[in-house]
């Protein structure tokens, strides 16, 4: 009996994959939009039909079987035939179907959103799914279909495509400065009050051509940029912000710039990052375009 015949549907054999992946009935519910207990009666089902046990399964475990882990490879090919099939078809049809995104908080209100809520209506049948957070997720695990995130990653089963610059910039209030100790060069900021995100109190700067670190420590630091940026509003001290989240605020004269001369030596960049595949589904690529070609990230070079 051929291998595509075991299975009910297709629909079965994916979710098959998932559970192989994933090695998790709870995260593998949560993509079908389902419950752990409906997974694991269709996992049953797939053992039943294909005649042997495919995982061991515990209270906290499962792990694929030897048969497992050989239909395992002959689903991924047949899987990727299908997938083939169906991106050709997807430039003939209007794109669908749900895309899970992350992306900060911050980012997401303010210039993430403006463009989902057109994209949405060019797109009828895309759904959005929302994921907001400072934290970077493990977007496979978690069966995210792209990430919008400030550095490049590492991990080779993801792709990331550029977006656009993402400097950051060091930003206090007037009022902070004129009671504060003088700040001519980074070695001032030793004597400062400094708000610090992610417990990263190492501070990078361009000098001359080189890179120079500056410890720095202060009373208050978060994981969360928008209280970062609040903080250093109500002049409590310095902060190391990304320009495109405090860009208002500086036009607006409500932030100012410290030490302006000296730049901040991390190269930041925002990324669309993606889990690799040999075809990215239509759905996710004409929103990567669609973000390519309208996203507009501000630049302090225009300040």
């Amino acid at each position: 009996m051929s291998e595509a015949k075991l299975f009910n549907s297709l629909d079965d054999l994916r979710i098959f994959v998932q559970i192989f992946e994933k090695k998790s009935l709870t995260l593998v519910a949560t993509l079908n939009q389902t419950t752990p207990g409906v997974i694991s009666k269709r996992l049953t089902q797939i053992e039943k039909d294909f005649g042997a046990r495919l995982f061991h399964r515990t209270t906290r475990t499962i792990q694929h079987t030897d048969e497992g882990l050989r239909l395992y490879s002959q689903a991924q090919h047949l899987l990727e035939t299908v997938d083939d099939y169906e991106m050709d078809w997807g430039e003939k049809t209007e794109p669908a179907g749900l895309i899970r995104i992350t992306a900060s908080a911050s980012f997401a209100r303010l210039y993430l959103m403006p463009l989902i809520l057109k994209f949405l209506k060019r797109y009828p049948k895309i759904k959005i799914s929302f994921e907001l957070s400072d934290k970077v997720l493990d977007i496979v695990a978690e069966g995210i279909d792209l990430a919008i995130r400030g550095a490049q990653m590492s991990d080779s089963t993801l792709v990331a495509k550029k977006l656009g610059p993402s400097p950051e910039v060091l930003c206090t209030t007037k009022e902070y400065l004129d009671n504060a100790p003088p700040l001519t060069s980074p070695e001032d900021l030793a004597m400062h009050n400094c708000i610090v995100l992610n417990e990263h109190y190492n501070w990078e700067f361009k000098v001359g051509g080189k890179t120079i670190h500056q410890r720095v420590s202060g009373s208050f630091q978060t994981n969360y940029s928008e209280a970062l940026i609040e903080a250093v509003k109500d002049g409590l001290g310095i902060g190391m912000i990304c320009y495109w989240q405090a860009h208002k605020e500086l036009q607006a004269g409500e932030l100012v710039l410290a030490l302006p001369e000296f730049a901040p030596g991390r190269d930041q960049t925002l990324y669309a990052v993606y889990p690799s595949r040999r075809h990215l589904p239509t759905k996710t690529k004409v929103l990567i375009e669609y973000l390519e070609k309208n996203l507009v990230i501000p630049s302090p070079d225009a300040y």
